[in-house]
């Protein structure tokens, strides 16, 4: 008996000696494991983060080649020539179609980087004679009138190529002009003020688009 309970003793004392080194082993060996998990996790984060930047300098460079060509100057050498013709103001009218004209000519459409290039040069060319024909006829308004609604077309299809820079505006419509064949223009305001018919019917037209 004696025997016995002297080898039971000696088995329990072993059991507890060994036991929480089991433990230990199974928690080193679980450790290179979740290690390896948080390097794959840091590796897909690095990755993502590097899409990211990619992405973002894809996009910026998108958004400087579109910026390259001046939209905003245009439209606001275009605005006052247009608002001048509504006045009757023939004068002024010529002063800001040569304004235009000017900004026109420094156009480098050989630095502008589009998928349309050869489609924007004809609008920049057709633009700018308008633009030359109503600055030289500042004694005849009604020619000015009739280069304006070629303009405005000119104007309309450039904003439809590269955006209007952020800028709002309103193509507007008026039934009455050119023997009611009816003409457009394009405004900064929602208020009809009419560059065809002047002073005579100034607020003859329609919002046709928003721009």
């Amino acid at each position: 008996m004696k025997n016995i309970i002297t080898v039971l003793l000696m088995g329990a004392t072993l059991y507890s000696c060994t036991k929480p080194e089991n433990k230990v082993s199974e928690n080193k060996a679980a450790e290179p494991e979740i290690k390896s998990i948080e390097k794959t996790d840091s590796v897909v984060a690095l990755n993502q983060n590097q899409e990211v930047k990619e992405n973002s300098t894809e996009n910026k460079k998108e958004t400087v080649e579109l910026s390259a060509f001046p939209i905003q100057q245009v439209i606001k050498g275009y605005l006052p020539l247009k608002n001048a013709l509504a006045q009757d103001d023939s004068q002024k009218a010529s002063d800001a179609a040569k304004s235009l004209f000017s900004i026109l000519k420094k156009i480098d459409i050989s630095k502008i980087t589009i998928k349309n290039n050869s489609e924007l040069r004809d609008i920049l060319e057709s633009a700018s004679e308008n633009a030359e024909h109503i600055g030289e006829n500042s004694d005849d308004i009604g020619h000015q009138r009739e280069h304006l609604l070629s303009l405005s077309n000119d104007i309309t299809d450039l904003i439809e190529e590269v955006g209007t820079g952020g800028i709002k505006l309103y193509q507007d419509f008026c039934p009455m002009y050119n023997n009611g064949k009816g003409g457009t223009w394009i405004s900064e305001t929602k208020e009809i003020v009419n560059p065809y018919e002047g002073t005579k019917m100034l607020n003859c037209g329609s919002v046709k688009k928003v721009l």
